[in-house]
């Protein structure tokens, strides 16, 4: 191999991708602007719709509160979101929506019978959101009450709140701000996503652009070898495919720090930790160079753009599949989860965001991911020895010319 004219073919490469409206929309303003933009309007749509609802009223009846409590009735009335009204058959209103919710105070069980002791009945529908939230806001409104009765009723007899309370429940979570969000962060299925994107079009530029453009034969026939013209283009798709994930990871976390970050109150936790930034640099390389070297074999057979693409559309659903189940609960990086291909760098990643290394998968993985790139890159030569294939006239799909040459005996 010639690094010289591997470092002006690919520099050529990166000067047409810059010319490119598809490739720079997708593989660098897509990543940057697309979380910032879609954050943003989810927040201000879940904003606006919360707004809506807290100011539609409750629709409530209260049935038979006895005497004792009427000072929960006040702080119902009060209450500028409830509207209490008095049907003759709270029960059917209920059903036909005419009321949100029927609270019924019924006398208390006969262990419990006090003058001031009872129990509630809330009825309402769940299939209506107004029914809904008039049930928990009624639910809050006496569970609050309930509450401060207690108290004041302890207080009365000389109790204290340890007293009457008989014992308390304590929670303490070992997790970080940054573990926590990292959680939120890191999503494994949005980042190969994005870098398969990355990649998709620059190597379908390389490869099916040039036929369709009728500018393969000219590349083939610069004054260097066959495998620098290769490993430029490589080396280009997998820059891309490594800058779109990049640039989508940072515009991700910039989005959330900024949007999301006051519903955590803390936005130093939405940061990359610096510790985790070598496990995440390589292995994102690694990901881009094995995605390259696919998305690249495939589309070398397409004869146009059009056609690249459904060569491609397999593989990127592919790529896909091994992440899908890394969102279920208790997946653990093991050494049989660091066979997968790209699900172990993804899981690597999203463990390194979190503070957390297992050296021996991650060692796993490097050497799969590694092996696989060679693999890959060692099929592409053997492709690329052939004439017909080179000068575009075999017409068949990568499987056909794997059955015929590559796996011939």
């Amino acid at each position: 191999m010639n690094f010289s004219d591997i470092r002006v073919l690919y520099w050529r490469e990166i000067r047409s991708a810059l010319r490119d409206r598809t490739i720079v929309t997708n593989s660098i303003l897509l990543p940057m602007l697309l979380y910032p933009v879609m954050i943003w309007l989810v927040y201000t749509g879940i904003t606006f719709i919360s707004g809506q609802n807290e100011e539609l009223k409750s629709r409530i009846m209260l049935k038979d509160l006895p005497a004792a409590h009427l000072r929960l009735k006040r702080e119902i009335e009060i209450d500028k979101a409830v509207e209490l009204l008095n049907p003759t058959d709270p029960s059917t209103a209920v059903r036909d929506g005419s009321l949100d919710a029927f609270v019924e105070f019924l006398p208390a069980k006969a262990e419990l019978a006090m003058p001031a002791n009872f129990s509630v009945r809330i009825t309402y529908d769940e299939s209506r959101d107004a029914s809904d939230r008039a049930m928990n806001r009624v639910w809050d409104k006496i569970t609050a009450y309930r509450g401060s009765y207690l108290e004041q009723e302890a207080s009365r007899l000389g109790l204290s709140k340890a007293d009457f309370q008989n014992f308390a429940i304590d929670e303490r979570s070992v997790s970080s701000d940054r573990a926590v969000s990292a959680f939120i962060v890191v999503l494994p299925i949005f980042f190969i996503i994005m870098l398969a994107v990355g990649g998709m079009h620059p190597a379908i530029d390389a490869t099916a652009g040039e036929r369709e453009n009728s500018t393969w034969e000219t590349v083939m026939t610069a004054a260097t070898s066959r495998a620098n013209v290769l490993v430029a283009k490589y080396l280009y798709v997998a820059t891309m495919a490594f800058i779109a994930a990049f640039l989508n990871l940072f515009a991700m976390i910039f989005s959330m720090g900024t949007v999301l970050a006051p519903l955590f109150g803390n936005s130093s936790s939405l940061r990359i930790p610096l510790e985790s930034a070598p496990v995440v640099l390589i292995g994102a390389v690694l990901l881009a160079l094995f995605v390259a070297a696919g998305m690249m074999i495939l589309a070398s057979f397409a004869r146009n753009y059009k056609e690249g693409q459904s060569l491609i559309s397999p593989f990127y659903i592919a790529l896909i599949m091994p992440v899908l189940f890394l969102q279920a609960p208790g997946v653990e990086f093991t050494w049989r989860v660091a066979l997968i291909p790209v699900a172990n760098v993804m899981m690597m990643i999203r463990e390194a965001f979190q503070g957390v290394y297992h050296w021996q998968s991650i060692g796993i993985t490097l050497a799969v991911e590694t092996a696989c790139i060679v693999v890959a890159l060692r099929i592409a030569m053997m492709v690329i020895s052939h004439e017909d294939f080179v000068m575009g006239s075999y017409t068949g799909s990568f499987s056909k010319f794997a059955r015929e040459r590559l796996f011939k005996k």
